[in-house]
């Protein structure tokens, strides 16, 4: 009787599941049918909308299918409404290091140049930017083989990425980075290879990142920014680009409008237009539809708002594709006290102590690359973890190595005030036994208590037995006071733009170039996917100041 009413149950629940897939199969072909006419007579579908830059986070979901408030392109601005026209040779979007990069080689080149920036002052972020062929990593006889960088960015990317654009990376950084080191040498300004790197399995850090004393990315951006304005470059601040130019969406791209204090700016380009806007850290609908993965966050390492994708969406409304995958560059480690990562990142859970989820279980090898650490983090209940240790973490620390951006002794990122700031706001919590630890964390004690356990086992073997982490980074947790902190997963950029060739082209849909529009750092695409690649220490700063001279010098080869 019982397995007649298992099989029974068995074919009703089958016979719902045919009747639920006949009717989406119908009400999908009856919806292909629609969107294939409206496509036909419409033109390009799909593209993103926002009225004039500003973006929202409203959208609204319309039967089965989600809209948002950026998939349809905004009206033209009317010629009525510009107040003020400029004519120049190249138009570039965004002072970021990309966008300053940008402006300086096409001025470098004899191009008369503007270069547009929404905020009162340029964008700088981190401090880290790769380089392997220039002259200073030469002179410390530092050899990094180009074909195993090639091969770090693919893999990390699960070979999504465009090995061109890898490649074309890897023949022109040593000569842009040549130009930095000679302005800074000009300038009076110190730099330094960080050769503090891990190198052993899984992975290896290479020793690629070159700084910029003594405010990383700030000083390199000030000095970038002075030299923009030495050869003559209009920067017009708070003027945030908001349509490009291209007529029928056919055409080339002539120029962009922008709108400044008093009104609406048209720029007209003869060679051509460089978008350096970034990417859309802060633009939680994009995230929604291109990176789900961001939602899941604890904070945002660059909270000033201007990552908004307006670059991006730009280049979209006027036929331009985006990477069809997402690269969001996760931390982990973030608190939920307000700022940026210099104030809310608790880097002394970044170091591979014993991670447990708030189940009180340990879940993953806590060495791996941050992005990848950031990963398993998402995937915990309330995508939190806790970070465990004992009274010896202040000399353990130093045996698990942190290295680049979970460097313990570089201040900006940790300081012996920290731990004191971050117990004070109930981030991390001490107690003198395990089980009292376990329930200032409100986690379940007998869970809490076997793993610790576990834990000192596998230190003791001096293997990683469940997870195969390195066992020089195991660490006991046996001398009270016992310490856990609280954090989760953080965002610092999206890596994911427009699609260009090596030419720094933007390209359509159908993978042709755009004539007269090119794109760099975060608001190009094709170079990363998945995750960032800490590997291959900087290279998204790299990227930016690479790509971003070199799409000012193509632009620049078309002025008039």
């Amino acid at each position: 009787m019982f397995e007649e009413e298992k099989a029974e149950g068995k074919k009703k629940i089958v016979s719902v599941k045919k009747k639920a897939f006949d009717e989406s199969r119908r009400n999908f072909i009856k919806g292909s049918l629609t969107v294939g006419a409206a496509g036909m007579l419409g033109g390009i579908t799909g593209i993103p909308r926002i009225a004039e830059g500003c973006v929202t986070s409203s959208s609204k979901a319309s039967g089965k299918c989600k809209t948002y408030s950026f998939d349809t392109p905004p009206a033209p601005i009317p010629a009525s409404r510009i107040q003020i026209k400029k004519s120049v040779d190249v138009v570039v979007l965004g002072a970021g290091l990309g966008g300053l990069c940008a402006a300086y080689a096409a001025a470098d080149k004899g191009a008369k140049v503007v270069l547009l920036e929404k905020r009162n002052k340029f964008t700088f972020h981190g401090g880290w930017n790769a380089s392997i062929d220039d002259r200073l990593h030469k002179s410390k006889n530092i050899i990094i083989p180009k074909d195993r960088w090639m091969a770090e960015i693919m893999r990390f990317g699960a070979y999504h990425a465009n090995a061109q654009l890898i490649k074309l990376w890897l023949d022109e950084h040593g000569r842009v980075m040549n130009k930095l080191l000679d302005m800074a040498d000009a300038a009076n300004i110190k730099y330094f290879v960080d050769t503090n790197n891990k190198s052993y399995w899984p992975y290896t850090e290479y020793p690629s990142a070159i700084q910029f004393l003594p405010g990383w990315n700030y000083t390199l951006c000030s000095l970038l920014e002075k030299n923009v304005k030495a050869k003559g470059v209009e920067l017009l601040y708070e003027t945030p680009a908001v349509q490009l130019i291209r007529k029928n969406n056919k055409s080339r791209v002539t120029g962009v409008i922008a709108k400044g204090k008093d009104g609406y700016v048209q720029v007209n380009a003869t060679g051509g237009v460089v978008i350096c806007t970034g990417g859309y850290a802060n633009n939680r609908e994009m995230q929604e539809k291109y990176s789900p993965r961001c939602l899941k966050i604890t904070g945002n390492g660059y909270p000033e708002g201007s990552d908004t994708g307006d670059g991006i969406l730009m280049g979209m409304w006027i036929g331009g594709a985006k990477q069809d995958t997402d690269a969001p560059m996760l931390w982990d480690g973030f608190s939920t006290v307000p700022g940026g990562f210099r104030d809310c990142v608790v880097n002394l859970t970044r170091q591979p102590f014993l991670n447990v989820n708030l189940l009180g279980e340990r879940y993953a090898n806590e060495d791996a690359p941050f992005g990848l650490t950031a990963n398993q983090d998402i995937r915990q209940p309330e995508c939190k973890k806790w970070t465990v240790w004992d009274a010896n973490w202040d000399t353990d620390k130093d045996k698990l190595h942190g290295t680049v951006c979970e460097n313990m002794v570089k201040t900006p990122l940790w300081s012996t005030k920290d731990y004191e700031k971050f117990k004070q706001k109930g981030i991390i919590v001490e107690a003198d036994t395990l089980e009292e630890l376990a329930d200032k964390m409100k986690v379940p004690r007998a869970a809490f208590i076997a793993t610790v356990k576990r834990y000192n086992e596998l230190v003791k073997k001096g293997v990683d037995e469940d997870f195969g982490k390195d066992p020089v980074k195991l660490t006991a947790i046996v001398k009270p006071p016992f310490g856990a902190g609280i954090t989760g997963a953080g965002l610092l950029v999206t890596m994911d733009g427009l699609r260009i060739n090596t030419g720094l082209q933007v390209l359509d849909t159908e993978g042709k170039p755009i004539a007269g529009l090119y794109a760099a750092g975060n608001a190009s695409g094709d170079f990363f996917s998945n995750d960032y690649p800490i590997t291959t220490t900087g290279v998204s700063h790299g990227r930016a100041y690479t790509f971003g001279w070199l799409a000012g010098e193509k632009a620049a080869e078309g002025k008039g």
